[in-house]
Order: structure tokens, then sequence, then C-alpha cells
């Protein structure tokens, strides 16, 4: 009997160490017969594996205010830890992760002072316990407890853990003393078993599992019975390391290096989504992302909310009430903010939640959708809004409604709670790019690693600001060597799994190569130079900043399309630029990838109407890929191997579509007509037809949340569809206009509030006929010039 066939008779519960380890084996899972297992993390099984009566955790924030709270007590001055908010919230990360530890490993503060006979390190030891003691007294005292509490306060959920037969543990890293304990107590209400992969990297945890009567064998592959203490398979870890090891000069050119590297690993055959990039420091990816023209990357981390405009203003202001120097005047008017308007609030005075985020809701610096002052701003469109952003507001509230703090303290803590926001990567890059924590229990075929250098790989965390290294080996605390090998054991486990392998690391700056390369028998490396050319592109000569005023406006003299009509609407500095003064944006060699997508469904419509199968349809795409890619380059064939990858849904649901009696009756089609006294052309992508209707479709490989947007339409710029509808509404009878979302599975979103929107074009199209001068300013939206062609010249963007 196959093991997916008994998973019909047993109720079975797997574990793994993260969210992607998890979406891999879902993935296999649903390749074979049979019952699915539950699939849960680690860290969500502990949590859901646990009870805690008559208590609520507490949250982040409120924390630091309790253990502030905690700290009031004379002899807690010998810690020369600042008691103000804004210096002791720095510190408490660290009191609380000494906190957590202590309570994980089963560690006493008795044993902590029998560790270190000096008289200063007892005292120490003496007022962090009555710091802790405090703390619990103002948490028990609210009905709340800690992280740090829940060994001594938790009950097993037996409820939980009976519905399963069976549980099987796939572990990759390290277990406390107190999870060892908690799996240990559940072995004994359900069958658990764990799988584990030992190594000299990984001694500690083997010693650890010993003292529960189970000795693993080095180097190997081992599952066992944690409930019956027994061994169930075995096998020698036979895996060996091939890797390529390189040396570059500057940093910036381990990233070309890198391109390369991935390059020549699609050549060899590796699928692009089997390839993944490693950062052993993830701030390296602000810069990767900047080379990253194609969107061939795909961020695995997300991107930080602190890149944006909205948190540098913030921050901007921040700085500006820290000290009112000439850099944090500068500052602001770079980000377009008020300095007398910052200037004049005071920052001393003790205020509430609320009327903090009603100044930033003035400055217009508060992300969120659903105020009601918001229906109120005659200047919606500079509110952006951003879910995470919204939950964190609502937090914010929630948990601060009965503090009063000063400006300068409420912006502080607005900025700590931003600084844990990601955006999530969603330009469908199929190369991974991931930090070693997040490989666990994943692998893949192609691997490169960037920085591998001494004191990045493995990374070495701040000086323990409480024990020493001695303290902590007598207390059988982790110490920096223990994770160090902890982080090791993931690169190795990475490494070993790989088909290819490429280790890049810089020699700037007198950087060393990571010792950890010896210790892989990675002792030979090659010193190379990266194409550097790959990166950097000849920039264009800046113009002088001013305000242009343009005279003789005639807009019945023009022809206007969407595309400008857009233009004018969104940003008239752009406008006089690129209609005006006819300055054309650089020349791009690399694909277009709109205008390559437009080419190849144009072609694949050429000499067919519609297609009867999926297979004749790809057919016919990888023929015109070859054609329209006629060169044998590792560039160019990956750029075959991505739209092919990118296009499989698309062509399933074409056919779909054609199934329906739809038939492709233009393509690439131009019209011109008047519309309202103006003179407009357009190029239709595509026009669609059955017996009695007429299909308008717009090609889209982006977001079409604003032009498809049916609420606050009087900032609507993108008036495309209406301009087509007016174009063909006396050529076709029964028109329904649509846009295709091509890389997402070829799906119709059928266009919303038509007639609102013709009636707002012919609301512009008045006031364009009525104009006759207007002044070429920059647009208020800073967001609108984040991938705009003119950003350099306007100074605005990111950069700044």
């Amino acid at each position: 009997m196959s093991n997916y066939a008994i998973l019909f008779f047993m109720n079975i519960l797997q574990i793994y160490p993260t969210s992607r380890a998890l979406r891999t084996v879902s993935f296999k899972h649903k390749e074979q017969d049979g019952l699915l297992p539950t699939l849960m993390r680690m860290d969500e099984f502990e949590q859901r594996s646990l009870l805690i009566k008559n208590k609520i955790q507490v949250n982040s924030m409120q924390r630091i205010l309790w253990l502030q709270e905690a700290a009031k007590f004379d002899s807690f001055s010998a810690m020369n830890l600042n008691r103000d908010l804004i210096k002791f919230f720095t510190k408490s990360e660290s009191i609380f992760k000494f906190f957590e530890e202590l309570s994980a490993e089963n560690v006493s503060f008795n044993t902590l002072r029998d560790a270190d006979a000096y008289v200063e390190f007892d005292e120490h030891i003496n007022i962090m316990e009555q710091l802790l003691h405090n703390y619990e007294k103002i948490l028990t005292e609210n009905g709340f407890t800690d992280k740090a509490f829940i060994p001594k306060l938790y009950e097993l959920n037996e409820s939980f853990l009976r519905t399963y037969e069976k549980i099987e543990i796939h572990l990759e890293g390290y277990l406390s003393n107190f999870e060892l304990e908690l799996l240990d107590k559940i072995s004994s209400i359900t069958n658990l078993t764990i799988s584990y992969v030992t190594s000299k990297f990984n001694k500690k945890m083997q010693d650890r599992f010993l003292k529960y009567g189970i000795e693993l064998p080095n180097n190997s592959y081992v599952k066992f019975d944690f409930s019956n203490k027994t061994i169930l398979e075995e096998e020698i870890n036979n895996y060996s390391i091939d890797a390529k090891v390189f040396s570059v000069e500057e940093r910036v050119e381990q990233i070309a290096f890198a391109f390369t590297q991935i390059e020549e690993m699609v050549k060899s055959g590796i699928k692009a989504e089997n390839i993944v990039l490693i950062l052993p420091d993830e701030s390296f990816k602000d810069q990767i992302t900047l080379f990253d023209k194609q969107n061939n990357l795909n961020f695995a981390m997300g991107y930080d909310y602190s890149n944006g405009r909205i948190y540098k203003s913030l921050k901007a202001i921040y700085e500006r009430w820290k000290t009112y120097n000439k850099e944090s005047k500068f500052l602001l008017e770079r980000y377009g903010i008020d300095v007398e308007a910052v200037d004049k609030v005071s920052t001393s005075q003790n205020i509430d939640v609320k009327s903090f985020f009603k100044l930033l809701e003035e400055f217009k610096l508060l992300d969120i959708c659903f105020k009601d002052s918001v229906k109120k701003n005659s200047n919606e469109k500079d509110i952006k809004c951003n879910v995470r952003v919204e939950e964190k507001y609502l937090y914010f509230i929630k948990i601060f409604e009965e503090h009063t703090l000063t400006m300068k303290e409420w912006m502080f803590l607005w900025l700590k709670a931003l600084d844990s926001i990601t955006i999530d990567d969603v330009r469908g890059g199929l190369i991974t790019v991931m930090g070693v924590l997040e490989t666990r229990g994943v692998s893949f075929e192609g691997v490169v690693i960037v920085d591998f250098n001494e004191g990045v790989v493995p990374a070495t965390s701040s000086k323990d600001q409480f024990l020493n290294s001695s303290v902590r080996t007598f207390a059988s605390l982790p110490t920096q060597n223990d994770r160090e090998a902890l982080q090791k054991q993931y690169y190795k486990r990475l490494l070993e799994q790989a088909s290819q392998v490429s280790i890049i690391y810089s020699t700037s700056d007198n950087k060393l190569p990571s010792k950890f390369l010896y210790e892989l028998g990675l002792d030979k490396s090659k010193s190379t130079q990266a194409q550097i050319n790959l990166l950097y592109e000849n920039g264009k000569e800046l113009l002088k900043d001013e305000d242009f005023k343009v005279e003789n406006f005639v807009a019945s003299d023009i022809t206007w399309s969407a595309s400008r009509l857009k233009t004018y609407l969104e940003c008239k500095r752009k406008y006089y630029y690129k209609y005006i003064k006819k300055i054309e944006a650089k020349t791009d060699d690399e694909l277009n990838e709109g205008l390559f997508l437009h080419s190849l469904l144009e072609h694949l419509y050429k000499d067919k109407s519609s297609y009867a199968s999926k297979g004749e349809i790809d057919k016919k795409i990888n023929t015109l890929l070859s054609e329209l890619l006629p060169a044998t380059d590792a560039k160019t064939n990956y750029r075959k191997l991505l739209w092919k990858e990118k296009l499989k849904d698309f062509t399933l649901s074409q056919v779909e579509h054609f199934s329906r009696g739809w038939k492709v009756v233009e393509r690439e089609k131009e019209f011109s007509s008047t519309i309202g006294g103006l003179k407009f052309k357009g190029r239709i992508d595509r026009i669609d037809q059955n017996d009695t209707d007429t299909l308008i479709i717009d090609y889209k490989s982006g977001s079409i949340s604003d032009a498809n947007k049916s609420k606050n339409l009087e900032n609507l710029s993108d008036f495309q569809m209406s301009i087509y509808y007016h174009m063909l509404k006396n050529k076709y009878q029964n028109i329904e206009l649509a846009f295709m979302k091509i890389l997402e599975k070829g799906e119709l979103e059928v266009i919303t509030a038509l007639e609102e929107k013709n009636e707002l074009l012919a609301e512009h199209i008045i006031q364009l006929k009525q104009t006759s001068s207007f002044m070429a300013s920059k647009c208020d939206n800073l967001q609108k010039c984040k991938y705009c062609e003119y950003t350099l010249m306007c100074e605005r963007g990111e950069y700044i």
C-alpha cells in the first residue's frame, strides 16, 4: 500500500518550517492520488497546541509602555538605561529578548548568578529579575500575559491534538528546551514523528535529543518516533556540494555577475522558477531592484514600506522636530511639506492618539482610505490607500485610545509601527530572491549567493547587552557560535540539494571571503570582472527647471489620443516635455514587454480568427517566438522560456473563449473620429464578434485598477475605453468593452461605469476647448513620478 493510500485511513498533520515549504509540499501532494494531509507551519502548530486560560497575549506596542512603567523603581538607574519613551523603546527589544530566551531555555536567574562572581553582574541580574516581576504584575492586573510567561502558564490543547492520529514534523533548525518539552508532552497524546538532517553544524540539537533517549547518527537523513523514542529511518547524507566561487572587486559588480550566472543556468536547462538568488544581507535588495529592468526577479521578502514617499515624509517631519537645522528644512522642502506648518506644531504638549492622526491627515500623510473626512477633501487624489497601513492604524487607535503622549513620541511610535510593513512583489518575476532563513524546507536546482564575505556569512548578531559568552555557555544558553552553526546548516542544506551553485563575494574595502567556504571544502575561487555595462546606461542632460507657460493652446488643432489626454490630465509638465517640446525618452534597446506582447498577439491572429485547442495555439506561439526572437544567445532563450511560462494559462482561456462562438475580426485596428468637436485617433488592440454581439478588447499586462475603477471617478485620467466607444458606436451593434488581462490567465474584465466616464470625458473636452493657455506645472501626486521618463528632469523620484 502506498503512503498516499494510507492517508485515506489516517488523519495526519504535517508540520513544515515556512509558508513557502507548505506551498511546495501542497503542490506535490496535489499531483498524487489520495486524501491530502493537513499542512501547518511550525509556529502556528505551537500556538494552536497551547491554551492560556483567562489571559490575553499583550501586543508588541503595549508591552513596551508597560515595561517602561515596570522600570519605575530606584535601583533600575544602575542599568544606565534611559526611561524616556523614545530611548527606552530602542533598548526594550533586547530586554524582551533576554526574558524570552531565559523562559524558553528554562534558565533561572539563580543559574545566571552562579555563572559570574562579579558583584556588579549580580546587581544587574537582581535588577532584571525585579523588572520582570514588576512587568508580570502589571500584566496580571490588566488581564494580559507575555510570551516570556507562557512556559509556566500554558495547558495543552488536547482537543486540537487528538484531532490527529499522527503528527509529522519536518524539522529544520533549532528547538528550545521549552519546545522540546512541549513536543514530548504532545507525543504522549498522539503519535509524533520528526524528520531531521544531521551534520556537524547541528550537534547541539543532536545532544538535546540524546537527553530524551534518542541518539541520532551524524551526517544523515533521519526519521524518528518521538512518542516511542525510536529511529524509524536513517540514510547517510552522501550529497556533495558542487559550487563555483567567484570574487569581484566592487559590491555592485556582484549584481551584474549574478545576472550572468542566472542566464547561464537557464541556458543549461534549469527552469527560471527553480533558480534562487540568496541575499545574506537582505537590504541589498534595494540596489538589486534598481537593476532588475525586465522584472525577472521576485523578491520573496517584499519591499519595505519605509522606502516610500509617505514614510520618508513622516521621517523628515520627525527629524525636523528633533533638530531644527538647515538639513531638516531642506528635506521637508524636498518632499513638498510646508516647513512653517511643521514648525508651528507643539511637540512637547501631550495629546491623544486621535489628535495625532488628525494632524497627519492635515499633512496628507495618513495612508488610509476609510476616513470620513477623505470624502470632503478636495485633493482626494493625493491620498493613497494601503491595507496594511489601515490595519496598523486601527490597531494603533485601539491600543492607545487611553494614552496621551507628546507629538514627537506619537510620531516615533507610528514610524516604528510602519517599519514592519512590507509590500508584496507582484511584478511576476520567476526567479526568487530571498534570505537564507526562508530557504528552510525548500530546495532549488540553481542557487546564486552574493555577499559571501566574512562577517556576512554567517551573519554576526550584535553584542549581547546582558550576558557574555562564558555565562551563556555555563547556563546552556545559545551562544554566538551556536547561532552561526545554525546558519551554516541552512546554507549547507540549500547548497547540497542544488545541481548548480554560484557563490560570489566582493573584495572592496579589504573584505575577505567567508571562512565558511573552507568548511564547505570550497577553497578555490576565481577572480572575475563583471559586465558592469549590463547595469548602467548613459544618462540624459537635465534641463533647467522652470515654470513654463503654454500660450496659444488650441485644442481643436490637435489630434488627440487616449494617452495624450491622460498625460494632459495627470501632469501638465510631462505634457509640455512630450508633446510641445517633443523631448523623446531614451530609446530602450531592451525588449519592451508591452510592445512585444502586442506584436506577438497581432501575429497570433493574423491568419486565424480562432483556435480550437490549446495544443494548436501553443504550437503557433512557439513558432512566433522563434520568428520574433530569432537570436540564440542565452538572454533571448531565457526570454522565450519566460514568455511560454507567462502565456500558458492565457492560451487555455482563449480556447474556452472561442468555444463560446467568438471570432477575432480586427486586430491593431486604427480608427479616427470627432468627439465633442475634437479630433481623436486610436489603435484598438482587438475586436471579437459572435452571431449577435461585438467585444472591444484592450490588452493589459499590468494593473487595471485605475483604468477600470468605478469610484472616485472625478480623478479619472484614463478615458481610453470611452474614446473607443464613441469611435465605434455607429459602426457596430451591441458593443461591449473589456480589458483582457494577458498575464492573469487571459481573464476578461468588462469596463465599469461607462456612462459616468463618458459624461466626464465630455466635461474634459469642453474645458479643453475653452483653454487658450496653461502653466506646465509639475503634478501634485509624486506617485505618478515613480515610473515617469521625465523624473530626473523634474528632480523628482525616490532617489532624492
